[in-house]
């Protein structure tokens, strides 16, 4: 409990650390990302592509799989970002261009969306999911897996190191999102709250997310998943007709063209393509730190979701699928909120807050109430299918590694997640939750050295059974 008390300290010292991790490790961090997006590319289109992960038919079809994927990998971040993350390279672009500000602006956010975080997940699920269901473990736990490689060290510390991740990037998630709820009520009300009042949405989130981890992955996180994707399809298909529509398809297909042509000298940072130090720090350096964080708890969720597909489909559903719905949706998102800004209709702060920018958005345009309600809904339901994939992963991981733990173990790790968050909200504010998104970037160095370890070991099983 000394960390309560004394989380002044912590917080300082935690940021010194991640500034030095960060100013060290950062460069790596580059080329790691631009080496899983080409490993991953290269494995899709190579005859190992057609290896079948497992004998039984896929147990999700292909809409219920994208929807989980979305849903515990970044659907929480892409309620938060819509808006605020375009606009801002918009208003503060990182370095001199020679396209459209909208294009710029768009092409960086791809870039931090695109297929480098979703090559992450995707390697560390391949990895799993071929230990798993070709070379006959029989869980998902580290140890499972690994022990038969004579490395048990490595899979005991794997272990630690995905509860670890798992824990803090869930309570991260739910701070996040328990403010972005507190902005949806004060939006409804009028009213500001004392942010202890944040302790109330983050017990709802909790106790619906810990219900439906009971309930298991089809009967309650698929179904929640295929929700929130209902969900998000509409008011993406709302606000692409409310706005500049046609806009909005110029500028997915430029950005992307951008994106795609500056990919590599953007991931090694050379080249007209080069910012400073600063910015790679506050954004590249930390979302790729970050992605890493969160890969040990999506790989080994999408690995459990994924048995029976090959491993192309695989890499696709987890490479290109989810990015390029990512793209379009940033594309109507970021296009719109820049006209405002552009045209003086919405002022140059007004999409500056992750927690308030996209209410202040759909305040310009028709029905104000009833898109920020689905907003709400939506901000609620993607923070729950995070808290309850991180649930079901917890419990897989304390209950020797069976794909189905029993369900007393997922409600301890439901009121677990509860109880840490609210000590952290209610004793730490946002000073402790900053800390707990240090750790998790500090926890991603050590993470990526095990990453490559099993890359290597991996790619050796696969040209051997070749």
């Amino acid at each position: 409990m000394g960390v309560f008390f004394f989380h002044g300290a912590l917080t300082s010292l935690l940021a010194t650390w991640t500034k030095a991790v960060l100013a060290l490790f950062g460069t790596y961090y580059l080329y790691l990302g631009l080496g899983a997006v080409l490993l991953m590319t290269v494995l899709a289109f190579l005859p190992f592509g057609k290896i079948k992960l497992g004998t039984e038919k896929p147990e999700f079809g292909w809409l219920s799989w994208i929807a989980m994927l979305y849903s515990t990998g970044m659907g929480g971040g892409l309620m938060l970002r819509a808006v605020q993350e375009p606009a801002f390279y918009f208003q503060n672009p990182p370095r001199e261009f020679d396209i459209a500000p909208k294009t710029f602006a768009l092409e960086y956010t791809f870039f931090h969306w695109g297929f480098t975080p979703w090559a992450f997940y995707g390697l560390m699920a391949l990895i799993v999911s071929y230990n798993l269901n070709i070379k006959g473990g029989s869980a998902l736990s580290s140890s499972a897996l690994l022990g038969k490689l004579d490395h048990p060290w490595l899979a005991a510390f794997l272990d630690l190191l995905t509860v670890l991740c798992t824990l803090f990037g869930v309570v991260a998630g739910v701070g996040l999102g328990s403010r972005q709820l507190m902005e949806a009520i004060s939006y409804w009300t009028g009213a500001q709250f004392s942010t202890d009042l944040v302790i109330l949405p983050i017990f709802l989130v909790s106790a619906i997310a810990m219900l439906s981890a009971y309930f298991g992955v089809r009967r309650g996180i698929s179904f929640l998943s295929n929700l929130n994707i209902a969900g998000a399809t509409i008011l993406l298909l709302f606000a692409w007709i409310v706005g500049a529509s046609g806009d909005a398809i110029i500028y997915f297909f430029t950005g992307f063209g951008a994106y795609l042509l500056d990919f590599l000298p953007m991931s090694l940072n050379i080249g007209d393509a080069k910012v400073e130090p600063e910015f790679l720090k506050d954004w590249t350096y930390f979302y790729w730190a970050f992605w890493l964080s969160w890969a040990p708890f999506t790989g080994v969720f999408i690995a459990r979701i994924s048995k029976g597909r090959t491993i192309r489909e695989l890499i696709l559903g987890t490479l290109f699928i989810p990015a390029l719905g990512t793209f379009f949706w940033f594309a109507v998102f970021g296009t719109n909120g820049m006209a405002l800004l552009e045209s003086g209709a919405a002022n140059g702060t007004v999409f500056s807050s992750i927690y308030s920018s996209l209410f202040n958005y759909f305040s310009h345009f028709p029905f104000p109430q009833l898109s920020s309600l689905l907003v709400t809904v939506l901000v609620s339901t993607f923070l729950i299918t995070s808290i309850d994939s991180a649930i079901f992963v917890l419990s897989i991981f304390s209950d020797e590694g069976k794909t189905e733990p029993r369900p007393r173990i997922r409600i301890f790790w439901g009121v677990s997640i509860f109880v840490f968050t609210s000590l952290l909200v209610w004793l730490g504010k946002d000073e402790l939750l900053e800390s707990v998104s240090n750790l998790l970037i500090l926890f991603a160095l050590p993470f990526s050295f095990v990453l490559i370890f099993l890359t290597f070991q991996f790619i050796r099983m696969l040209t051997k059974k070749s």
